[in-house]
C-alpha cells in the first residue's frame, strides 16, 4: 500500500467504526466499501468480524414455537431475511427490490479513480432441482424466485423468477431451471448470499406447496485461479444444486447477437452458449430455443435469456452458435474467441447454414 492508500485506509476506518456506533446501515457500507478499496488486508477482515457479530445478535433471538424445526434450512433462510431486514432495510429498500445497478456501466465511460477494478465473482451456470421427497412426484410445475445479493447494493440479482401463472415444468430427466440472470456481474466481497424460493403449482392456488426455501452463502476462497464447483442444499422436500464458478480478477462481459443476413435454418433448434477459457467444459446457456423459433426483435437483434457473464480480465471469453436438425440430428455450428478487454466493445461474426450473426461483447468493470 502506498501513503495515500494508507491515509485512506484509516480515513474509511474511522468513518465505518463511526457509522457502526451510530448505526447508520449505509454510512458504514460506503466507508467499508473504500476502506477494501485501499488494499488494507484489515478491511475485509473487519467486515466479516462486525458481519458475524450481526449474524450471532440475530440468532440469539428467541426461537418462534411456531417454526417449523423439521425444515431447518427454511428457518435459517427465514432468519436470514429478518438479519437482512435489520441490518439493511433502511438503506436499500424492500426485501424484494432488485438491484438498480445496470451493465456496461463504464463500457463507454471511465469510473473514477479508485471506484472500480478487476475483481472476484461468481459465474452461474446452472441452478438444478436435484432430487425431491415429502410426496412430491416428477414432473414439477415450478415457480418463484433465485437471486444472489452481494455487497453492491444487498439488494436482488435475479438469476431465476417465474410467477404462477407463468411456471416451468421440470422433470427427472430435464431438472434444470431456465435462468435469467444474473442482470449484472455478482461480486464477491463479503458473502454472498444466493436467495432460493421455489414452489410447486398445485390443481388450484391453495393446493401450492413450498420446493425449497434456502439462504446459501458463499465466502471468498482465496484461490488464485478461477475454478468451477457445486453447492447442493438440501431442505425438507427437495435438494437444490446450483453449479457456480469462482472467477478470479475479473471483468463484465454484457453479450448481445443480431441478425445481419439470411434467416434461421428452417426445421433447426438452436443453442447460443458462452463460456470462459479457464472454464471450458462449462456452458453458460444464453438462449435455447426450437424449430424455427429464434426470438428477434428490433434491429434483428435476437431476445437472448441471459447475457452478463464473468471472464478474468487477461482470459478469454467464446461465443458459440449451434443449429441441430430435427429430421436427421446433424448439427452445425460456429464460435469465436474474444480477447477479454477492460472497457469498449468487440464484434465478430457467426454464420450458421446461410443466417449471418453479429455477436457484439461490451466490456466493463465491475463497481466497487
Amino acid at each position: 500500500m502506498t501513503e495515500e492508500d494508507v491515509a485512506a485506509a484509516a480515513v474509511y476506518r474511522a468513518k465505518a467504526e463511526e457509522a457502526r456506533r451510530s448505526h447508520e446501515r449505509r454510512e458504514q457500507h460506503d466507508a467499508v466499501t473504500r476502506w477494501i478499496a485501499t488494499g488494507d488486508p484489515e478491511a475485509v477482515q473487519r467486515c466479516n468480524q462486525w458481519m458475524e457479530q450481526d449474524i450471532e445478535a440475530m440468532r440469539l433471538k428467541d426461537i418462534d414455537p411456531t417454526e417449523d424445526l423439521s425444515d431447518w434450512e427454511a428457518v435459517e433462510a427465514k432468519r436470514y431475511r429478518e438479519f437482512w431486514e435489520f441490518l439493511w432495510a433502511d438503506s436499500f429498500g424492500s426485501w424484494e427490490d432488485t438491484t438498480p445497478i445496470l451493465p456496461m456501466r463504464y463500457t463507454d465511460d471511465k469510473p473514477p479513480r479508485g471506484t472500480a477494478y478487476p475483481v472476484r465473482t461468481l459465474q452461474v451456470f446452472s441452478v438444478s432441482v436435484a432430487a425431491i421427497k415429502g410426496g412430491l412426484d416428477w414432473p414439477l410445475d415450478v415457480y418463484g424466485v433465485v437471486a444472489a445479493r452481494d455487497s453492491l447494493d444487498h439488494n436482488r440479482n435475479i438469476i431465476f423468477h417465474r410467477t404462477r401463472d407463468n411456471c416451468q415444468t421440470i422433470d427427472k430427466k430435464n431438472p434444470c431451471l431456465r435462468l435469467t440472470g444474473p442482470t449484472r456481474a455478482v461480486v464477491v466481497v463479503d458473502p454472498v448470499y444466493f436467495e432460493v424460493n421455489l414452489r410447486v403449482k398445485g390443481k388450484t392456488e391453495s393446493g401450492d406447496r413450498d420446493l425449497s426455501y434456502l439462504a446459501v452463502y458463499y465466502r471468498d476462497s482465496g484461490s488464485s485461479e478461477s475454478y468451477a464447483f457445486k453447492n447442493v442444499s438440501t431442505s425438507k422436500l427437495s435438494t437444490v444444486a446450483l453449479m457456480l464458478g469462482d472467477i478470479v480478477h475479473s471483468v463484465e462481459a454484457t453479450i448481445s447477437v443480431r441478425v445481419v443476413r439470411g434467416e434461421w435454418p428452417e426445421g433447426c433448434r438452436g443453442l447460443i452458449f458462452a463460456n470462459t477459457a479457464s472454464i471450458d467444459a462449462q456452458k453458460i446457456e444464453l438462449l435455447a430455443f426450437g424449430d424455427d423459433k429464434l426470438p428477434v426483435v428490433a434491429n434483428g437483434t435476437i431476445k437472448l435469456s441471459r447475457r452478463v457473464v464473468s471472464v478474468e480480465a487477461d482470459g478469454e471469453l467464446r461465443v458459440c452458435v449451434m443449429a441441430s436438425s430435427l429430421e436427421d440430428q446433424t448439427v452445425e455450428r460456429d464460435s469465436e474467441a474474444f480477447k477479454a478487454k477492460k472497457a469498449s466493445r468487440s464484434r465478430r461474426i457467426l454464420e450458421v447454414h446461410s443466417c449471418k450473426l453479429e455477436v457484439t461483447i461490451a466490456w466493463s468493470f465491475v463497481p466497487n
